[in-house]
């Protein structure tokens, strides 16, 4: 009977290892951070997201993720990428156009910057971040919106991919 136990616990131990890689990364889902720089005064969009994912959104063949980021080619397909693929509008509806700075990949996570002007008026955006559901059913998109030191988020992914409306204060 412990000879038993013993192959089925290696057995499974050897199951999980093996799994392990394919499990590192079950399901899409990214983070953009929003903020009125304290510095520059400008609106500063980050989007985070899998570096690998956005690669295959585009369709593209690479074998150095690092390399081809930090490429002319890469920097200006990602920037073109997000810049489809993400709107900020303000509480009116008016779509702020923010300026790509440019992108970055940590590890597995590529840091996408964007910059416009901080509208007159912050009390209320519109948010539609579709980045990478066009390649993922199941994509989720989290972007968190700080005014004054508040924060308030909308949520994109399945099922939920109409803009969304964040209000700052008030009714």
């Amino acid at each position: 009977m412990r000879a038993i136990l013993r192959t089925l616990a290696i057995a499974l131990a050897g199951a999980c290892l093996w799994a392990a890689p394919a499990a590192a990364h079950r399901v899409h889902a990214g983070v953009t951070e929003i903020a009125i720089s304290a510095t520059t005064g400008e609106l500063q969009i980050s989007h985070r997201v899998y570096g690998h994912d956005l690669i295959e959104a585009l369709g593209t063949e690479v074998t150095d993720e690092d390399a081809w980021f930090a490429s002319p080619d890469g920097l200006a397909a990602t920037g073109a990428y997000a810049a489809a693929h993400f709107r900020l509008g303000e509480g009116d509806g008016r779509l702020l156009e923010p300026a790509y700075v440019g992108a970055e990949l940590d590890g597995e996570l590529l840091w996408i910057y964007f910059a416009a002007p901080a509208p007159a008026e912050t009390s209320a955006f519109v948010v539609d971040n579709d980045l990478l559901a066009d390649a993922f059913e199941d994509q989720v998109m989290m972007t968190n919106i700080t005014i004054n030191g508040v924060v308030r988020t909308a949520m994109q992914g399945p099922g939920r991919r109409d803009p969304v409306r964040i209000r700052f204060g008030g009714p």
